[in-house]
């Protein structure tokens, strides 16, 4: 993904997946910490913090974390427009200041033992990761996968165009379509048929009612706003049996080439929804919750 005010990244990618390799800490595992991180009470009512962090913790795992500057934060993640001038806003810097030390905050209390740990370095907005007190890669997964159980059966529904002009509905249908093409190739997780999908949802509206014939456990919806450059994507996961919703989450992006953006960001949520996905029970746990 090329965006605005940033080169292609090529070379920066590989030298810090190196540097991330070189510590032995893997993509799915930064990802793993971040979750925790948003999701904890330090960071609940922190929607800018949020933001934030996951803004740069993604860029830097793409390669893009040289290039992070006021200049593009303000753009991706203060919906700032091109006249945003960072000498004068300094909000950037101040809110900078206060990421960092809400992550101290996390770190001493609610992140006490984790195993990944996630910053900001001052001088720069470039993400930095490091494994803490020598804990090895297999003790780290082993965390990771001890309270997550993967769904087996997941359906995509099409994602609602809420832009202005209501003429983005072929962002929506590409990051979809990506999607079931992403968490299909992910060992354990079954993927319901796009066609199949779109066929029962034109003559069903009750979500529970979808979910018993399609045979799924979780859906996973969400809707995309673009303006100008600036894309939202907001993503949900709902109960299929409860018709609960029990994740969502924001991604904005900056982007000049929409494939692109579609690509990476159907590969983010697979990735998040792999590790975070059925956390809250078994599949064998809700077919009982189907029987009662």
């Amino acid at each position: 993904m090329r965006s605005a005010n940033r080169p292609d990244g090529g070379t920066a990618a590989k030298r810090d997946r190196s540097r991330t390799h070189g510590q032995d800490i893997t993509a799915g595992e930064i990802r793993w910490e971040l979750e925790k991180i948003l999701s904890s009470t330090v960071f609940s009512t922190a929607d800018r913090m949020t933001r934030f962090l996951r803004f740069v913790v993604e860029e830097t795992l793409e390669g893009r974390g040289d290039n992070l500057n006021e200049m593009l934060l303000g753009m991706a993640v203060y919906d700032r427009d091109g006249k945003f001038d960072p000498r004068v806003d300094s909000i950037v810097r101040v809110d900078a200041g206060r990421l960092r030390a809400k992550l101290m905050q996390f770190y001493a209390s609610e992140g006490a033992n984790s195993l990944i740990g996630i910053d900001v370095p001052k001088g720069s907005y470039k993400a930095a990761f490091k494994r803490l007190r020598g804990k090895s890669a297999a003790t780290s997964l082993q965390h990771m996968t001890k309270d997550a159980v993967v769904t087996k059966a997941i359906a995509v529904l099409p994602f609602a165009d809420l832009g202005p002009q209501g003429r983005d509905e072929f962002l929506g249908e590409g990051i979809v379509e990506e999607l079931v093409h992403a968490l299909s190739r992910i060992p354990g997780i079954r993927v319901a048929s796009l066609a199949f999908v779109l066929a029962l949802k034109s003559h069903q509206t009750d979500v529970k009612e979808l979910g018993r014939q399609l045979g799924v456990d979780v859906f996973i919806e969400g809707s995309v706003r673009k303006i100008n450059r600036r894309l939202r994507v907001m993503v949900r996961l709902t109960d299929a049996v409860t018709g609960l919703h029990t994740w969502s989450k924001a991604y904005v992006l900056v982007t000049q080439d929409v494939f692109a953006t579609q690509e990476r960001v159907s590969k983010s949520i697979a990735e998040t929804l792999s590790v975070i996905i059925g956390a809250s029970g078994s599949v064998e746990n809700k077919k009982n919750r189907r029987s009662r």
